[in-house]
């Protein structure tokens, strides 16, 4: 009987069906190191240092059951952050479609909006972040070709600071299968 209630203790929980973060729970932790998270994905994708580089913020929370439907949205805290670090430039929400067309967001020039997954625990001191990318061009820059891909990233704390230390492609950022199709195990 004990063997039992140790085996059902320890059977994976609710969170089993995300894809993205599976079997993690979200960070707790404080809005400034949560900037300090986003900025190290961030700099793990991009030259942040480039002048000519706009990145504006998307800041809907990706969805952990996968797709990039609204789920919840960044605080207000933490919009405020990656501003105030020169981080982003603005912010923009593109329409969610399965158009290949570029998005349009006004802007100083053409660049990447980008859009995080909750900051996930994975233990100790390490987390994990999803990066979704997508291309815009702006009013008057014309336009150019559809750009979108999304990333996961490993984090672990150094220091004072936050280091990629692992990341790799996510294959598919469409929207979830539609309720009550079979899933595939």
């Amino acid at each position: 009987m004990l063997c039992t209630a140790i085996l059902v203790a320890c059977a994976p929980g609710d969170e089993d069906h995300f894809v993205r973060g599976h079997g993690l729970r979200a960070a707790l932790m404080p809005p400034n190191s949560r900037v300090s998270v986003y900025e190290s994905v961030l700099a793990a994708a991009f030259e942040l240092n480039d002048p000519a580089l706009t990145l504006l913020l998307d800041r809907r929370l990706l969805p952990r059951a996968g797709g990039l439907a609204e789920d919840r949205r960044l605080p207000a805290p933490i919009e405020t952050g990656l501003r105030q670090r020169g981080v982003i430039h603005g912010v923009c929400e593109p329409p969610i479609s399965v158009s290949r067309k570029t998005a349009r967001c006004a802007a100083r020039g053409p660049g990447y909006v980008v859009r995080f997954s909750e900051v996930l625990a994975r233990g100790g001191d390490s987390v994990e972040v999803y990066l979704a990318v997508q291309k815009f061009d702006t009013p008057t820059s014309g336009s150019s070709e559809s750009l979108r891909f999304e990333k996961a990233y490993q984090l672990v704390h150094r220091g004072n600071a936050w280091e990629a230390a692992r990341e790799a492609r996510v294959r598919e950022t469409g929207p979830p299968p539609a309720a009550g199709a079979s899933s595939k195990t």
